[in-house]
């Protein structure tokens, strides 16, 4: 018999941890901008070292890291960087009483001035009184007594919830963001999915809807299996293979397609409000000449600079030394800030000059003339990874002269028709749209003359690629568009 025990062995492991400016700089890159409008605001008032850029030609944001301004003291101007901080390293130690108990305060007290002050309540009042979708989840997830880093990754998947309820970021991108594994974050999003309405925060159609039966303790019921293995074949229509499958009679099935329909395919349109959601622009599209410009606006939130009074109190002799340990510590926050939000506005920017760069087209002539494009062909111009694109343009928008449009709305793949003009998915989905629109209702048109109607316009689609892009498009299948 073989001796049992302790034993210690050795395992090497490659992991990828993030610091903590990289979290940061990632969650700052994911934001909407009217959630990075409010935390830049909250920064503003957390860190004292930080202020608004003045408009009257002061340095540039983030340039005062590197030099002061000799305006205000000529000697400190001529210091390199390094100088700078091999003194600030050297120098840190006390907080004096004098400088906590007058500069502090003064600086604390810092408020908005009235005008930016009655700027941010017009903004607040002018919003509509009903809660969005997310503030109903988040209320529940306040509610829900769980722990703060729980409620932290939460946070990030109910912040990726579109106004249909589904959840449109990836959980590697999440888990990346929350600094933390995949499998913690399906954890989390499990917790989530636990939220009413029932199926909300699913991936896909078949996810929502077992969730919602799921909610009613019928996990394993006939219509959880008819949704689980057979919502595809429910598409094509395929009813009479679907009963033999199941082994049921023809009767029980249309017994459990009808409890299928009452389920809801889009449960977060229960919660959102009547008036649409508040969408900030990250950028406008302009026609000037015979081309489409990108304008980045500098006003979507506050400029930030690091404040001259604590690097000159960081550079006097009399300040104590941990006084200086603290202005050290809110620089390299600041500094961290700034750098952030100018990769942000410069990324984002980049990428949507390479959108309407793609699309002129699309700008020209209208959606049809969409063109395929993908993530990965963006991110090989600008020389940048795949995931940075899918971050950047998580529910991010841009305005052109032809109205709002989610950055996501310009990718998809696409075919090519047979005078070889390549056209995105996309436009074949407004073609399905547009049949469907027009069809006679008493003998709607199944996805196979859908198929040949495309074909005759030299799009050579499949019936199943029809159906695929039908159901994308929330569109029932024929029998069940059918008005008797």
């Amino acid at each position: 018999m073989a001796d049992q025990g302790l034993f210690q062995s050795q395992q090497l492991k490659q992991e990828q941890i993030l610091a903590p400016q990289q979290i940061q700089s990632l969650e700052i890159l994911v934001a909407p901008l009217l959630e990075l409008q409010m935390k830049v605001s909250q920064e503003l008032q957390d860190n004292p070292v930080l202020e608004q850029e003045k408009p009257a030609g002061e340095e540039l944001a983030g340039d005062v890291l590197s030099e002061t301004s000799s305006e205000d003291d000529g000697e400190n101007g001529q210091q390199s960087d390094s100088d700078k901080t091999d003194r600030e390293i050297k120098e840190l130690v006390q907080l004096s009483d004098s400088w906590q108990n007058s500069l502090v305060p003064s600086h604390s007290q810092r408020q908005f001035s009235s005008d930016d002050e009655e700027k941010r309540q017009h903004f607040f009042d002018s919003l509509t009184d009903e809660a969005s979708l997310q503030e109903q989840l988040l209320e529940q997830l306040k509610l829900s007594g769980t722990d703060d880093k729980t409620k932290e990754l939460a946070e990030l998947i109910i912040g990726s919830i579109d106004e249909q309820g589904y959840l449109r970021s990836h959980l590697a991108d999440l888990a990346t963001a929350g600094n933390v594994s995949v499998k913690e974050m399906e954890k989390i999003l499990e917790f989530v999915q636990s939220f009413d309405p029932p199926g909300i925060a699913a991936r896909d159609l078949k996810e929502c809807l077992l969730l919602q039966l799921k909610a009613k303790g019928k996990s394993k019921s006939l219509s959880a299996e008819l949704i689980r293995s057979h919502l595809k074949e429910i598409g094509q229509n395929k009813l009479p293979q679907v009963a033999r499958k199941m082994k049921i009679s023809m009767i029980r099935l249309n017994e459990l397609l009808l409890e299928v329909r009452a389920l809801n395919p889009y449960p977060g349109l229960s919660l959102s409000p009547n008036n649409p959601i508040f969408v900030i622009p990250e950028v406008f599209v302009e026609k000037r000449d015979d081309k489409y410009v990108v304008i980045s606006k500098g006003d979507n939130f506050p400029r930030l600079r690091i404040s001259q009074f604590y690097l000159n109190l960081l550079e006097n002799p009399d300040t104590s030394e941990e006084t200086k340990s603290y202005i050290k510590e809110k620089l390299i926050q600041g500094k961290t800030l700034i750098k952030s939000l100018v990769q942000r506005q410069s990324t984002i920017k980049n990428i949507a000059e390479v959108i309407v760069d793609s699309q002129f087209d699309f700008f020209e002539k209208g959606v049809e003339f969409l063109r395929p494009l993908t993530m990965q062909q963006v991110a090989d111009k600008l020389g940048i990874h795949e995931t940075t694109v899918s971050r950047a343009i998580a529910n991010k928008y841009m305005q052109t002269p032809y109205g709002l449009f989610e950055f996501k709305y310009f990718f998809s793949t696409g075919f090519k028709a047979e005078d070889g003009e390549s056209l995105s998915n996309r436009s074949i989905m407004e073609k399905i749209k547009d049949l469907v629109s027009r069809e006679d209702t008493a003998k709607p048109l199944s996805d196979l003359q859908i198929a040949e109607l495309l074909a005759k316009d030299g799009l050579k689609v499949a019936r199943r690629t029809v159906a695929k892009y039908r159901e994308e498009l929330g569109i029932p299948p024929s029998h069940l568009r059918k008005e008797y």
